[in-house]
């Protein structure tokens, strides 16, 4: 066998072609790879978006947005110009009837001005509305409503309800469109009276001399002596003007007997400081139990059962 000798050329034979080994590096795999994967992803996305525009879409559901309040009819506005009308309407000077007159005028339409202002006798006595407040109202339609105003009329001291017929336009003007009439008061309601329960002796024997004494501080308007009485962290306000408490007449609980919590209703009698006028007043109080009772609220609506 011939050795080959360093430095020697290796002949083959013509034509016989050479293969050269191809060496494979990890990083030009990697680069194949992430290539494949990138056209498997291009491949799913373009599935998805045909699929979405042949699947049947569900008709947009129309959601209907409530209107606001501020469209209520009567406004704020037409309830005020009402107030207006009928503060002018009940009130008479005889000294200057052109100028009543004008006043009520001043607020109708064209085809009431010679209608509208009341007529009176000569002497009527003088007359003015003093508090206005609107009762009720009635909306006829877009454009026309019907607001009932309170009026409290002096000397009379009566309180007369008139009705006034209110017209808007387009622009939001307001008109009296017709002539106002008197109305009824409100009905009187027709209530049984809420049932009470007595208070335990023993418990009206430690709640009542609590009760006497915040009342007292209350209506006296006496802020620092409520801090003894109601529960750390809790401010009660007191009336301004000044009162005496003369006695608690009656006292009963206003709801079952509920854990460390009692409501209870106080009958009181109070006199004014300044006129010495006497009141007969009732007062829900609820009065919690801790070390002590404390009175932890006054007038003040309660949970369900109270």
């Amino acid at each position: 066998m011939a050795h080959l000798r360093i430095g020697e050329a290796v002949s083959r034979p013509r034509g016989e072609s050479v293969r050269v080994p191809v060496i494979r590096t990890s990083g030009g795999l990697l680069k194949r790879l992430g290539r494949a994967v990138l056209w498997l992803l291009l491949v799913v996305l373009l599935l998805r978006g045909v699929a979405s525009v042949l699947e049947p879409r569900e008709p947009a559901t129309v959601v209907q947005v409530p209107r606001s309040t501020a469209a209520l009819w009567p406004d704020d506005d037409a309830r005020a110009f009402a107030a207006d009308f009928a503060r002018a309407y009940l009130s008479y000077s005889p000294k200057r009837p052109e100028v009543s007159a004008r006043a009520i005028q001043a607020f109708a339409a064209q085809e009431l001005v010679n209608t509208i202002a009341p007529e009176y006798a000569d002497g009527a006595m003088a007359q003015a509305a003093g508090s206005v407040t609107v009762a009720r109202t009635a909306s006829l339609d877009e454009w026309h409503a019907l607001v009932t105003v309170a009026a409290t009329v002096e000397p009379e001291a009566t309180t007369r309800y008139l009705t006034v017929p209110v017209a808007r336009d387009d622009d939001g003007g307001l008109v009296v469109s017709a002539l106002p009439s008197f109305a009824a008061a409100p009905r009187r309601a027709s209530l049984q009276e809420p049932a009470t329960e007595p208070l335990s002796v023993a418990e009206r024997a430690v709640i009542e001399p609590v009760v006497s004494r915040f009342l007292r501080a209350y209506l006296a308007g006496d802020a620092s002596g409520l801090q003894y009485l109601v529960p750390a962290g809790v401010q009660i306000a007191a009336p301004t003007a000044g009162y005496e408490l003369l006695e608690v007449s009656a006292l009963s609980l206003a709801r079952p007997v509920s854990g460390r919590e009692r409501v209870v209703l106080a009958s009181v009698r109070a006199r004014q400081k300044q006129g010495g006028g006497v009141f007969s007043l009732l007062y829900r109080l609820r009065l919690v139990r801790r070390d002590r009772w404390y009175v932890a609220a006054v007038n003040q609506a309660t949970r369900k059962g109270g």
